[in-house]
């Protein structure tokens, strides 16, 4: 990367800088006629000269071209006679033309201010991209020394100034000389010594205020450095939050933020006091200029030497000359400030001279399959602190071969893996792919015919669709022309996120129609087929499945004849509109449907107006408000002196622990009082609790059959009392599709009955066979793609995560499969069967390609699905056998390691 700043800034905008360089040039000749003309209006029309008699004139715009005299013999060529104004003519036509200057000037300021702006905007964008470019090119090795908060921090903050001032870099220094120059040079046309007079006032400050702000400088970048460290700190208490709680470590990290804390505040607050001293000093330098022209120029115009109109002119040039200078002065402060910011950057973003960055991905045309054989030679892997992860280590395999590898955490094995899929450095020795090294083959071609899953496991923000195309999208194909980003320069600015990346080929896929089905099938393989089953039952159909939702309502019929059948019936309590339904909570029998929005979100009844309304016309708030005040009694007198550990508290589910206080509070305020003496948010509190009973489920005995009769009742009424709000709520109807539920509601349209052993499991089978029976599995896959991972995959389980990890592995049908412990979260059992397939279709089992594969096995029991069977120990190959021949067998190489 370039290291001086203003190298790169001419280097990326040298044709901006020259265009704005010559509007500023054009520019001050109406600078200096804006200065010179109030001179004219007050020596002329105002104080008459030239208009001392009356029917006096003066003659104006009359343009000459000296010639010369053999040309012309007036000794000059009139291009413009021009024309005669009186007095009060003269003073008008001066002013408009004053106010044309002062238009013609804003115009040149705003352009020259919205050009640069719109430069250093562009140029902002096009280094973080830069920036991020080079982080997406750094070596693993180079991720170990570096935070992922910091690096956000600098990209996102510490950029930031690089964008103001790079538009200001060239152009506003020349811009300020420009009009300093001009107003001095006018000063001193009219009085040299009031121009010496501003030249010595700018001197100092422009010699006294920098130096002053040096240690500003100093301070800024201790500064900088702290709040990234803070930054860094702040990451990391985030990413371990985990550790901290279980360790009791939150009262450290406390302490440990409030001493970064106080340092910051030391260093700004004394940043602030030096600032605003400078501040004080540069204005005081500023008015004693005003005060020595009124008192020199003044003596001068009593003298007879300088006129009034000279004078204010003066003046006027001078108003207008302290804000250039400060901006100025400013610029320099900026200029180095920024310089700081942008060395430290190019600081944590360049690598060590003895490490390499990967190769763009750029490649052009088709990407070649890998074939021939994988060798390494002499190959030496050493970590940062220098111990050998590899040593001397030399190993082949045909790019087909099914390979496993076996030894501890410090055998090499991960490393060797690591190695061939480009994620750690070679120090020593030769690595080559056919006849290629490694290191000259372009990423696009191992970045897209080998796939790696590994213990650890990445997705992006987004449902499991997204995580499963993250490993093909590598094809872009933009619009043409690709003008989207050509405000971003560099390099990739023709790639549009908007475009269809999938690369359907690598997926052995036509296009979207049997992408879904590939991504099935490398489910099926790892066993996750049924978790995303699982989600896709309790989500909503989406929009494009629309013509599915008969169906699920056909489903409904064949669920309920299975439950017959199979001696089920009372499992499932159906949704019946004329009938209570005692598996649900109070709520949902009362709107009997499921809200579209949160205006009657099922947390929030209580202080619902329509809903108090119609409670209050049956008469069921204050008996929903007792019930309420009855079941926090209960539980807090129940669970109270509990451990917060303790088993009971599973069985809670109206109230969790944390919420005892509140109840408890809430409760002291009430006490005996009736409903119509609580106050509002009480009512609300004690109607929520409430609305969430189910009597199967809490078995207080506080539904009574009166009650239940009121509350349907209370359906009907509040159904009508909705008039237009019914739109907000889709409602449950035996032969109705519910759009608002999910697949399992609308297939069941009613709730599993509690307190029956494996009552959901046995309903979710027959759940599962319907909508096998029905041809609905597809549709409620693609549903289940659609369920967010949340962040990092967290959403999911560890066993889950590995699963997919490995299934977007499978999904492109790489040429060689790397796996470092990939299913390492698993059981024994699942392991097996997994393995046991993926080297079944490395082999071409279904009529697919077939794949090499290089393990890093979780247990050595794997070994007997692989060709081969490598034993590694201290970063060395100690056994090479062929699996099920007896050679890699732990007794049988005891020999072997001791001579090694």
């Amino acid at each position: 990367m370039e290291s001086s700043l203003f190298r790169y800034i001419w280097n990326e905008t040298r044709r901006e800088q020259i265009w704005i360089l010559f509007i500023i040039l054009a520019s001050m000749p109406f600078s200096f006629w804006l200065l010179d003309l109030p001179k004219y209006i007050v020596n002329g029309p105002i104080q008459a000269k030239g208009f001392e008699h009356p029917g006096d004139t003066q003659h104006y715009f009359q343009i000459r071209i000296p010639v010369p005299l053999s040309v012309k013999q007036e000794g000059f060529l009139e291009v413009l006679h021009g024309f005669d104004l009186d007095r009060v003519s003269s003073l008008v036509m001066l002013s408009a033309a004053f106010l044309a200057l002062v238009v013609i000037n804003g115009l040149f300021k705003y352009y020259i201010n919205f050009y640069k702006g719109r430069l250093g905007e562009r140029m902002l964008g096009q280094f973080r991209y830069e920036l991020m470019d080079r982080v997406l090119r750094f070596p693993m090795s180079e991720f170990r020394r570096v935070k992922g908060a910091e690096v956000a921090t600098m990209i996102r903050d510490e950029v930031e100034p690089l964008g103001g001032f790079i538009g200001d870099a060239i152009v506003q220094p020349v811009f300020l000389a420009g009009q300093i120059l001009t107003a001095i040079v006018f000063i001193l046309v009219q009085n040299p010594y009031l121009g010496l007079i501003a030249l010595v006032l700018l001197a100092v400050q422009g010699i006294v205020i920098p130096k002053l702000r040096r240690r500003q400088l100093v301070l800024g970048r201790q500064r900088q450095l702290e709040s990234r460290a803070l930054a860094g700190a702040v990451g990391e208490i985030v990413d371990g939050v985990a550790a901290i709680h279980t360790n009791d470590a939150s009262d450290y990290a406390r302490a440990d933020l409030a001493s970064r804390l106080v340092k910051i505040f030391g260093i700004r607050f004394e940043l602030y006091q030096r600032k605003f001293f400078v501040k004080f000093l540069n204005n005081l330098l500023a008015q004693v200029t005003p005060f020595l022209f009124y008192m020199v120029g003044g003596f001068f115009a009593i003298m007879g030497t300088l006129n009034i109109g000279q004078l204010v002119a003066v003046i006027s040039a001078y108003k207008d000359l302290p804000s250039p200078v400060k901006d100025l002065i400013d610029w320099d402060q900026q200029r180095l400030d920024v310089e700081v910011k942008y060395e430290q950057i190019i600081e944590q973003f360049s690598v060590d001279t003895a490490v390499e960055l990967l190769p763009p991905p750029d490649h052009d045309g088709p990407v070649p399959h890998i074939a021939g054989e994988l060798a390494l030679s002499n190959v030496s892997v050493i970590d940062g602190n220098g111990v050998r992860l590899l040593d001397n280590l030399s190993f082949r395999m045909g790019v087909g071969d099914a390979v496993a590898l076996e030894g501890g955490s410090t055998s090499g094995a991960e490393t060797l893996v690591g190695v061939l899929a480009r994620l750690d450095a070679v120090e020593g020795g030769r690595v080559t792919l056919g006849d290629a090294d490694l290191k000259d083959v372009p990423l696009a071609v191992t970045g897209r015919r080998t796939s790696f899953a590994g213990v650890d496991t990445f997705f992006p923000q987004g449902t499991i669709e997204d995580a499963m195309l993250f490993g093909i999208r590598h094809t872009s194909r933009p619009p043409d022309p690709p003008g989207r980003y050509d405000v971003i320069k560099s390099r990739g600015n023709n790639l549009d996120v908007r475009a269809d990346w999938v690369d359907y080929a690598a997926a052995d896929a036509s296009g979207p129609d049997d992408l879904g089905e590939r991504m099935h099938d490398a489910m099926v393989t790892v066993d996750l087929e049924h978790d995303v089953l699982a989600f896709g039952l309790n989500r909503r159909i989406p929009d494009i499945w629309d013509e599915a939702a008969e169906r699920f309502v056909e489903a409904r019929t064949i669920l309920r004849e299975k439950l017959d059948g199979g001696g089920m019936t009372g499992l499932v309590e159906p949704f019946d509109p004329e009938h209570y339904n005692s598996q649900s909570t109070i709520a949902e029998n009362l709107i009997f449907g499921t809200p579209l929005d949160d205006t009657y979100s099922l947390r929030q009844l209580g202080s619902n107006r329509t809903v108090r309304k119609v409670l209050a016309e049956h008469r069921l708030d204050a008996a929903l408000f007792g019930m309420g005040r009855d079941i926090a009694s209960t539980i807090l007198e129940v669970f109270e002196g509990l451990d917060a550990d303790s088993p009971l508290f599973d069985q809670l589910s109206l109230m969790t622990p944390e919420q005892f206080p509140d109840y408890q509070a809430a409760l002291k305020r009430v006490g005996s009082r009736p409903f119509a003496e609580a106050a509002s948010g009480d009512q609300a509190v004690f109607l929520d609790l409430a609305f969430g009973y189910i009597e199967p489920r809490d078995r207080l005995g506080l539904l009574t059959p009166e009650l239940e009769s009121g509350l349907l009742d209370a359906r009907h009424a509040f159904h009508d009392a909705l008039g237009e709000d019914q739109a907000a709520i889709a409602f449950y109807h035996p032969d109705h599709y519910n759009e608002a539920a999910s697949i399992k509601d609308n297939v069941l349209m009613g709730r599993v009955a509690y307190g029956i052993a494996e009552a959901e499991s046995r309903v979710m089978a027959a759940v599962r066979a319907t909508v096998d029976e029905l041809g609905l599995r597809p549709v409620v896959f693609h549903t289940g793609l659609g369920f967010n991972v949340g962040s990092g995959g967290k959403r999911l389980s560890g066993a889950q995560r590995q699963k997919l990890a490995m299934a977007r592995a499978l999904l492109r049908r790489p040429d060689l499969l790397l796996v470092h412990r990939g299913l390492m979260q698993l059981d024994p059992g699942s392991q097996d069967a997994i393995v046991e397939r993926i080297v079944a279709e490395s082999r071409g089992a279904g009529g697919r390609p077939g794949f090499g594969v290089l393990w890093n096995l979780e247990s050595d029991a794997l070994a007997r699905h692989f060709d081969r069977v490598v034993r590694m120990e201290n970063g060395r190959v100690v056994d090479d056998s062929a699996a099920g021949d007896g050679r890699h067998r732990e007794h049988e190489r005891e020999p072997m390691r001791a001579s090694a």
